[in-house]
């Protein structure tokens, strides 16, 4: 084999490897958003190694880049765990979102297109529906929709890449939600006034609306603070 072909060959191993803990990171990060571990949940490197299609050091690769991203903490002798917010953290990253989302909202006002207008809609009219209903699953999912309907709409890559980063600490407290009376539908017609505002290409309404609602679900939290801890944006 000459030195190039060795080389060649060199670099296609290390591709392959790259991708395969880039694939394994994507996974386990998903699982751990979806809610397949649960906040504190140790990881066991042998039923992941098996779950995923990799090696323990493969796996080790993807926990630190997980640590770094604070998905996930790693304990001298003790492995991985799912990270755990509490609600001062929570309140925190709240904060840092709701400038976010003030932003995301004054550029979906300027650029939303029929289409996703539309798809906006279509989320709020599900929510409504399973709010009828009292499905608390799909309510959650409709609003989910509705959220990155108005950041896709927004079109920025940069300021979606940190409301999902974003997204993970507060996913403790998401379904919790249910036990505030009356903040479903709140929510609902807090996102319907954004997306009036939106529609109308109003910009500074539409970004102080959705700055109020974060706001919102602050003080949702900070209510919270002496029972359960509950949210829903």
């Amino acid at each position: 084999m000459t030195a190039i072909s060795a080389g060649a060959t060199g670099n296609s191993a290390v591709g392959r490897d790259a991708a395969k803990i880039e694939l394994a990171y994507r996974q386990l990060k998903q699982d751990i958003i979806s809610g397949v571990f649960s906040p504190n949940e140790r990881l066991v490197e042998v039923p992941l190694t098996v779950r995923l299609g990799i090696s323990r050091n493969t796996l080790r690769s993807v926990f630190a880049r997980l640590e770094s991203e604070s998905v996930v903490v790693l304990e001298p002798n003790r492995g991985a765990r799912v990270r755990a917010f509490s609600t001062d953290e929570a309140a925190d990253v709240l904060r840092v979102r709701e400038v976010n989302e003030g932003l995301v909202a004054a550029l979906a006002a300027e650029r939303a297109t029929d289409e996703q207008l539309a798809v906006m809609r279509s989320a709020l009219d599900d929510a409504a529906a399973a709010l009828d209903r009292d499905d608390v699953v799909a309510y959650s999912r409709a609003n989910r929709r509705f959220h990155e309907a108005v950041i896709e709409a927004a079109g920025s890559p940069a300021v979606a890449g940190v409301l999902e980063s974003l997204h993970f600490p507060l996913i403790k407290f998401q379904f919790q939600s249910v036990l505030v009376p009356g903040r479903k539908a709140e929510s609902l017609a807090e996102h319907r006034g954004l997306l009036a505002a939106i529609e109308s290409r109003d910009v500074q309404e539409a970004e102080r609306l959705a700055r109020a609602h974060i706001r919102q679900v602050r003080g949702t939290l900070d209510a919270a603070t002496g029972g359960s801890d509950a949210l829903e944006a």
